[in-house]
Order: C-alpha cells, then structure tokens, then sequence
C-alpha cells in the first residue's frame, strides 16, 4: 500500500480491531471495512493493501486477511499481482473502453442466445430485477443499486444457457464493473443511474418479445448508451484531475504573474 493510503487504513482498523475481540466472521469484517474505505475513496484505484500489515495491525492472522481480500477480490474490488500483492483495482480509459466494445458483443449474444433458451419464468424475473433498479436508481442508494446491476447481467449472461459465456463475461465484467462503480460512487450525481435502469429493463422486456432484431436493436442502443456515459465521467474526472494538477494559469501565457 501507498504511504498516502496508509493513515486511514491505520485509523480504520485500530477501530476495527477493538470491535473484533473473539467474535466469529473476522474475515468478513475486515471484507467489509476495507470495502468501505474502498467505496469512499480513502483507499484508491492502484493503492496496495499489504496482507501481513493489515494482520499485524488487527492482530489476526494472515490466512484470515486473505481470506477477506479473496472476497473483495471476487467482487472486482481489488486485484492481485504475481509476487506483488493485492491492489486496488485501476482500469486506464483505453482499457475500460477495450472491455466496453468487448461487453457490447458477448451481450447482444447473450440476449440472442436467451430469446432462443430463456423460459418464460426467467425472463419475468430478469424484467423485475430490472424494475427493482428503477426504483433504487430513484432513492439515490448507489451501492444497491451497483449490486442489482451486478446481479441483472449474472441473470442475463444465466438466460443464455451458454455454459462458457457466463464464465467469460465475469472475467471481462467484473473487474469493470467495480471500477466504474468506485469511480461513480464518489459523486452520486455522475451517472444518469434512472436512465440506465430503465435502459436495463427495456434490454429485458425486449427479450420476452422473442424477436432477436428487435432485441438486438434495444440491446446495442442500450450499450452504447452505457459505454457513452461511462466514458463521458472518466473524460470529466481526467479532465478535473489534470486542471487540479496543473494549478492556476497565469493572466495571459500560463505563467505566474509577478508582483
């Protein structure tokens, strides 16, 4: 882990290590409070979190810490490098863009592939998991909605009845997904969550129609409007980061006025 990523760690599980005591479930604890330095930014995109620290700081073992970053790291959350450790996970905007394009192809084919094996059952479900996100999308609640996501494309790539498709879509996805979804969770008013929850359920109500051009239609409208507003916050956030870095511009050149 960075130095800067360090003093909130710190805080963070000296607080952490009074509540454990000899309570069960050490492991999803400590998931759950890195988790949320994560989400809050405290920890960011690229900070390493090193296992034997955080043990020795909690006073648990290291199979106990390891098993918490496996968690974490099954929800796209952190990374882990050969001979490196675990890092928060990073995507730069050529690779989110990259896996976006990718998404878009392997999920129209899981929409075409579940209009021809989904039941009927599974469609409905899928459609009301869809209409659930409506709702959160409007409360504001973005970690609810961020896992009713997670779980209406798992549902999708399920329908598909492709026994490969479901394991690759996962290994694109994931780790995409809990990028985009530290970078949003910053600034809830980033992305346009009612929009996009109402996107996911017209890719789903258009499934039940069991016309694959229709489909396919809805779906790559769908898509590219994901893919659009996603790229469009990474764009502002660079954008924001880069001013922020360069500082204050002289009056004319760029240069800083003399007095």
């Amino acid at each position: 882990m960075t130095s800067d990523a360090e003093t909130p760690l710190v805080s963070t599980m000296e607080a952490l290590s009074k509540r454990l005591g000899a309570k069960t479930g050490l492991s999803d604890e400590i998931a759950s409070s890195l988790r949320n330095l994560i989400l809050t930014g405290e920890l960011r995109p690229g900070d390493r979190i090193v296992e034997s620290r955080v043990a020795r700081q909690l006073g648990v073992g290291q199979p106990t810490v390891r098993e918490a970053l496996v968690a974490l790291e099954h929800l796209g959350l952190v990374s882990r490098k050969a001979n490196h450790g675990c890092f928060v996970t990073t995507l730069n905007r050529d690779e989110i863009a990259d896996t976006l394009r990718l998404r878009g192809e392997l999920e129209i084919l899981a929409v075409d592939l579940a209009i021809e094996n989904a039941s009927v059952e599974a469609v409905s479900a899928l459609i009301e998991i869809a209409r659930d996100m409506v709702e959160i999308a409007g409360s504001g609640d973005v970690m609810s909605f961020y896992s009713r996501d997670r779980e209406f494309h798992e549902a999708l790539w399920a329908l598909s009845g492709n026994r490969i498709l479901p394991r690759v879509l996962s290994q694109v996805m994931t780790p995409l997904l809990a990028f985009l979804f530290i970078r949003n969770a910053r600034d809830g008013r980033a992305l346009d969550y009612v929009r996009s929850a109402k996107a996911h359920v017209d890719i789903a109500e258009s499934i039940s129609t069991r016309d694959k051009a229709y489909a396919r239609r809805i779906a790559q409208g769908a898509f590219g409007m994901f893919s659009s507003q996603h790229l469009d916050i990474i764009d502002r956030f660079d954008h924001l980061a880069h001013g922020a870095a360069k500082g204050p511009a002289g009056p004319e050149d760029g240069r800083p006025s003399r007095r």
